[in-house]
């Protein structure tokens, strides 16, 4: 009867099993109840107990994070109980994509190299390439892009070794949105196509939906809005098919918008009401938000205020509730100015006062993200090199202790050789005075144990010329160990600059920024409207230095850290020399300095275009701080030997004779004021003779006190 009584239950759990793997029809509801009764059930195996915590934590990752991190972590003492190093990989993993979700990446990149580490050590190849999957997602999220593409192109690699189609598939379509985020919409185009081949090659119709929106997002973003309408369409009629709300939703919502951009009204609302209605029957709070918005924004260009303000506020509700903090930001602006069309001024004010205040908000936090992103690469880094310190010092031990190994087993060799030599000789001895023939015996005997002996000298001396290969091969190590050493000091110089620039240099626009924030809730209620305009105008001033600092800070560190890739092409020069001329068109116009661009427009060069474009607005930058009002900022270009040269001339305050020699040095940051007060960090110039001199170039000036400057630089007009 007891045995029968135990079957019985494992009977019943393998059913449960089997119908939570089936369960997707029925909903959620049913999965998780069943899931729990296996885990409350009485002597559940402990490997079904794994797979019921496990399928758990990942049913609820979405909507209860924190109830899926205690199943995950039950998950994975399990899994360490029953000492199977692959189901702890996977445990952790689920751990770390939990993490991932909510928002808390160093954690989640913790968890995934661990899982990492053991799916190499078990030789796991398919957990390899989804751990570096999984890695290469958490770096995309904080825009780490060369990092994704790393992890992104090892687990490529995998899948292409083990011949894993759909898991090739997801690689290539998540290395296309890593370039979509970076606007590289060509290339994203071609990754997609690429993931869209295999997914039809293995008529996954589900997959292919979401190549086809991916794929409609890309010609949108290249403003190729009939390609992409043709494309949310197969993603929509497919959807369709799978009767799959989400996502028809979603790419309902996706064409509501796109026929916004085209001005079709009817179409435009006909898509974003469908895509309302499915969001509210699947519950989701942000799809709801987000189409609240763009029909906002499509009544408000009709000029239907009224029922454009009834949509904004309903967005608006819905995004503070989930903390969808950029949506509310907009929501602000977008009420804001509504009012202000209705005359209604003093609610105006106040929404863009809520608009202000997020948005400062949202960018002190992004702000606070990159310095703690500079400080942990810096320290991951640290810990790379100690770890390869660590590794060499090792090596170094091993070597020593074999050399003393094999010294000590010569010696012994040597001295039982010398034993056996006199034991012969001695019993050559006793031979001699016995026997003549037996001395005749014993000479032939004693001639081969002295070729014997000449054998073992020969390879005493090979044993000799190793030890000297040893000793080589030991002084290379020290000399690479000098090497790391000087690098270790070279990094932990460069992080103390950085510290000192940014205690330094942020001390005075942040100030500022307090001063003006003081000054506000003291006297907001007396103040005049031209008053807080000029307020506001010197806060935003404020504002762009820090971001002007950051951003040269982040280029600065990438550089000294190998991070920043050269990637030459082709490029005609004046399309990026207009872009930054057109950027800082509106600060020209504020101190009255005329703009003159007589640039070659059919100069082209072969150079990195994100280099290119970060030289050319530093140096115009510098110009227009530097130049009077009413003065002039004219560039030119010309070309010679094979390279094409670009000046940019002001007719400024000129540089003095003694601070010539400090513009390019690293180890001193040379800045001085504009002539409006503007204040630098002297990172820019540093950025622009790293990036010239990258790409071939070099970079010169010439000055006078008073007359202005000229800053020119070269950059060679073919592949090199």
């Amino acid at each position: 009867m007891v045995v029968s009584k135990y079957c019985f239950r494992f009977l019943f759990v393998i059913l449960m099993l089997m119908l939570t793997s089936q369960s997707n029809t029925s909903g959620n509801t049913l999965n998780h109840d069943s899931l729990k009764r296996i885990i409350e059930a009485e002597d559940t195996p402990d490997s079904l107990m794994f797979n019921a915590y496990h399928r758990l934590s990942w049913e609820l990752k979405s909507s209860m994070p924190t109830q899926a991190l205690e199943y995950a972590n039950e998950a994975l003492n399990i899994a360490e109980q029953l000492n199977r190093p692959s189901k702890v990989a996977d445990a952790l993993s689920y751990i770390g994509v939990i993490y991932w979700q909510m928002g808390n990446f160093n954690m989640a990149l913790d968890y995934h190299l661990e899982a990492n580490s053991i799916y190499e050590e078990i030789q796991d190849n398919k957990g390899i390439a989804r751990s570096n999957t999984n890695l290469g997602i958490i770096f995309s999220n904080q825009s780490h892009y060369d990092r994704a593409l790393e992890y992104y192109f090892k687990a490529l690699n995998i899948y292409e070794q083990i011949d894993d189609l759909m898991g090739m598939a997801v690689v290539l379509n998540n290395i296309g949105m890593v370039y979509s985020h970076q606007k590289d919409f060509d290339i994203a185009e071609r990754y997609h196509l690429q993931s869209l081949e295999l997914k039809q090659s293995e008529n996954d119709e589900k997959a292919m939906a979401f190549s086809y929106n991916n794929l409609a997002q890309v010609y949108q973003g290249k403003n190729e809005l009939d390609k992409a309408r043709e494309f949310y369409y197969k993603a929509l009629d497919i959807r369709r098919e799978l009767n799959d709300k989400r996502e028809i939703a979603n790419t309902s919502g996706n064409l509501g918008y796109l026929f916004y951009l085209l001005d079709e009204h009817e179409a435009s609302e006909k898509y974003l009401q469908k895509a309302l209605g499915l969001y509210s029957e699947v519950d989701d709070k942000s799809g709801l938000a987000k189409t609240l918005n763009s029909l906002g924004k499509l009544h408000h260009q009709a000029g239907e205020n009224v029922s454009a303000l009834n949509y904004f506020n309903q967005s608006l509700r819905l995004a503070r509730d989930i903390g969808l903090n950029r949506l509310v930001m907009e929501n602000y602006g977008n009420i804001s100015g509504i009012m202000a069309s209705r005359g209604d001024f003093q609610n105006a004010y106040r929404f863009q006062q809520e608009y202000i205040e997020i948005r400062d908000s949202i960018y002190n936090e992004e702000n606070r993200s990159k310095i703690y992103e500079l400080q942990f690469i810096y320290d991951r880094e640290q810990k790379e090199s100690e770890i390869e310190l660590l590794r060499k010092n090792e090596q170094i031990n091993l070597l020593s202790s074999q050399r003393d190994r094999l010294l000590r087993n010569f010696l012994i060799v040597g001295v039982i050789m010398v034993l056996v030599s006199l034991f012969l000789l001695y019993n050559r001895f006793l031979i001699v005075r016995n026997s003549n023939i037996l001395l005749e015996k014993q000479k032939a005997e004693i001639s081969e144990s002295n070729a014997q002996l000449v054998e073992l000298n020969h390879s005493l001396m090979e044993q000799k010329k190793m030890y000297e290969e040893l000793n080589h091969k030991l002084n290379l190590s020290n000399k690479k160990l000098k090497e790391s050493e000087k690098n270790l000091m070279e990094i932990n110089a460069t992080k103390d600059k950085f510290f000192s620039i940014i205690s330094h240099d942020l001390r005075n626009p942040f100030a500022s920024i307090v001063s003006f924030s003081r000054i506000l809730k003291r006297d907001i209620l007396n103040m005049s409207k031209d008053e807080l305009s000029e307020l506001a105008l010197e806060l935003d001033k404020s504002v762009l230095k820090i971001d002007n600092l950051l951003e040269n800070l982040l280029q600065w560190s990438r550089t000294q850290t190998g991070k920043i890739k050269y990637r030459p092409e082709y490029i005609a020069l004046h399309e990026i020399i207009k872009d930054n001329v057109n950027l800082v068109q509106n600060n020209a116009r504020d101190k009255n300095i005329k703009l003159i661009d007589s640039v070659d427009d059919d100069l082209a060069v072969w150079a990195d275009r994100n280099m290119t474009d970060t030289v050319i607005r530093n140096l115009l930058s510098n110009a227009l701080k530097y130049t009077d009002q009413g003065g002039e900022i004219v560039l030119n270009s010309y070309v010679k030997n094979h390279k094409a040269y670009i000046s940019v001339k002001d007719n400024g305050v000129g540089i003095p004779e003694e601070n010539k020699k400090k513009i390019f040095q690293t180890d001193s940051l040379h800045s001085t004021y504009g002539t409006m007060d503007e204040k630098g960090s002297g990172l820019g110039l540093l950025l622009c003779k790293e990036f010239v001199e990258k790409q071939g170039g070099e970079i010169f000036f010439e000055s006078k006190l008073g007359e202005g400057s000229v800053f020119t630089f070269s950059l060679p007009c073919e592949q090199l």
